[in-house]
């Protein structure tokens, strides 16, 4: 009788020996985005203990924090007016001795701006992420720098939402023994959800503006819950180098989180 092999997707090449720290593009630091900036300085910091370059960040986003967003995002009251890249990136900059960069402006999604190993959104406009997967059928490949190799994308709506970490690269690779299946390929979020761009309604968006209608319109802590799991499958990608699900729905009404496996 034959068991079914475990499915396993691994790193490329250079992820085993990077020669200058991994680029990452974060787009948006809004209520997911702040939270993920801060979980990338942790990252970076565990990789660096271990000998591994570690990473560099670029942030975009063009809002500027309003008091809705202090509590529920990764803002202060003294934050209030600021550009919020530029304060987020200030923060874990000044916290962890880094250099990243936070660009007060929102990234193009068909412009070389956000040429980086990892993509990361962040965004709440799903017809962006309809435009970046049109421009990521044919991902640039040039300098190790700035190869994209990966899309890690999280979205939510109040009580639900989903990361989906998806490949950019077509390397193949034979093991000598395999005792469980390799899986090159994984799908992106507009794999998963090719109506996307149908989500951007009123309704799962929300339009109110004071605090409570925000409280309404979404969990106060959905974020935090779906960057803790989208952290720690990126982690596990760079530090294992090796990863056996490659995103979750999490849904807080219920308690349930359900894997996407490779």
């Amino acid at each position: 009788m034959s068991c079914m092999k475990s499915r396993i997707h691994f790193a490329p090449n250079y992820f085993y020996n990077p020669t200058h720290p991994i680029t990452v593009a974060l787009i948006g630091v809004g209520g997911t985005g702040s939270l993920m900036l801060a979980r990338l300085a942790r990252i970076d910091f565990a990789l660096q203990q271990t000998g591994h370059p570690g990473l560099h960040v670029i942030a975009y986003d063009s809002d500027t924090v309003e008091l809705n967003n202090v509590g529920r995002q990764l803002y202060t009251l003294c934050d209030v007016g600021e550009y919020k890249v530029v304060s987020a990136v200030n923060k874990v900059n000044m916290a962890f001795g880094l250099q990243w960069q936070g660009i007060p402006l929102d990234a193009l999604p068909d412009g070389e701006d956000i040429r980086a190993n990892v993509i990361i959104t962040c965004v709440d406009n799903a017809k962006f992420r309809m435009r970046l997967a049109k421009l990521l059928r044919y991902p640039y490949k040039g300098n190790e720098y700035d190869s994209m190799f990966y899309w890690l994308d999280i979205g939510n709506s109040r009580d639900t939402g989903q990361f989906v970490l998806g490949t950019l690269f077509n390397e193949k690779r034979k093991l000598q023994k395999e005792d469980f299946e390799k899986v090159d390929k994984l799908k992106n979020i507009i794999d998963f959800f090719p109506d996307l761009d149908a989500h951007d309604t009123a309704v799962l968006q929300g339009t109110g503006c004071a605090y409570s209608d925000k409280l309404n319109e979404q969990s106060l802590f959905i974020n935090d819950v779906l960057v803790a799991h989208a952290s720690d499958c990126l982690f596990r990608l760079l530090y294992r180098k090796q990863i056996r699900k490659h995103g979750a729905f999490v849904n807080l009404e219920t308690g349930r989180v359900n894997p996407i496996l490779v």
